[in-house]
């Protein structure tokens, strides 16, 4: 990403806060089909009107800036003043090339980073020692640790064989002490959760209920077992008291909406403004709890 700003597009990339929910994933998906509107030029993404910015999802932007640049030759830059002003975490977890000065890198930060999708190996060491092993996660049973890299395993399995893209995936995380949750997002640019799902389940016609039914642990793979991954991963999360949560498509799903039932999406699908072709993993790991 280039952080020169002369004459270019300035397009905003939102307003107030932008947080792993609903609300500021569609507000990174309004920045995008804003961007779509143009090719052959560089667009500058502005930060003026924004508060604050989830780090993990520097993988679901760093994802639609790279789709952006492969689709209508767009390139981006940032104004590093207001970077380095309200934004920082953009550069201590690897998102933008700027060279750190005085302090060293936050030690909050779980580093953006993208894969290609043969990289197997390269990811599954990413996961068990910049994400499982932070300084921020709990000292983990070995037993938890290998149960999460088997099911992180399979998610990434179903991106190499289900998601049908050459394009890298992204990844990201960050700890929230206030809070103490940790924030873990991959985002693939991949078919999404549907089309495979539908030509098992040809009932299934939309992403709400593909969604659904992959978090039931269900699975496309006529010789799997079940989706033992997101199910694994649900069944942890809900234990931990953390969340998980899917986008794909025009839908987006809770694991803690699903099990409260609230009056207003019971189910934990909650539809969204815009598409996005491609899937989004987040989890959300509550310290607190997983400590006790």
């Amino acid at each position: 990403m280039s952080l020169l700003a002369e004459n270019k597009i300035r397009i905003p990339l939102g307003i107030s806060k932008i947080y792993s929910d609903r609300t500021g994933i569609n507000q990174i998906l309004d920045f995008y089909f804003k961007c779509q509107d143009h090719n052959d030029c560089t667009i500058e993404i502005c930060l003026t009107d924004l508060e604050w910015f989830d780090g993990n999802l520097c993988s679901l932007l760093g994802a639609l800036l790279y789709r952006l640049n492969k689709t209508n030759n767009l390139y981006f830059s940032v104004k590093q003043s207001e970077v380095e002003k309200k934004f920082d975490i953009l550069i201590h977890n690897q998102f933008l090339p700027i060279e750190i000065t005085g302090d060293s890198r936050k030690s909050s930060c779980i580093p953006f980073k993208g894969f290609e999708v043969k990289d197997k190996d390269g990811f599954m060491d990413y996961v068990e020692n910049d994400v499982l092993k932070h300084s921020a996660m709990p000292k983990f049973e070995v037993e938890v640790i290998d149960k999460l890299l088997d099911d992180l395993g399979e998610l990434y399995g179903n991106i190499d064989k289900h998601a049908f893209t050459e394009m890298p995936f992204y990844v990201c995380g960050q700890y929230y002490p206030r809070f103490a949750v940790v924030k873990f997002t991959i985002c693939d640019l991949g078919i999404g959760f549907l089309e495979k799902i539908r030509e098992r389940i040809p009932e299934i016609q939309t992403y709400e209920k593909a969604i659904q039914w992959a978090a039931e642990g269900n699975s496309s793979k006529p010789d799997a077992p079940g989706g033992t991954g997101l199910i694994g991963l649900r069944r942890y999360f809900a234990d931990g008291k953390g969340k998980l949560q899917i986008i794909s498509g025009d839908s987006m799903w809770c694991s803690e909406t699903a099990e409260s039932k609230p009056l207003l999406f019971p189910d934990g699908s909650m539809p969204l403004k815009h598409f996005f072709q491609g899937t989004v993993i987040n989890l959300e790991f509550n310290k607190k709890a997983l400590n006790l």
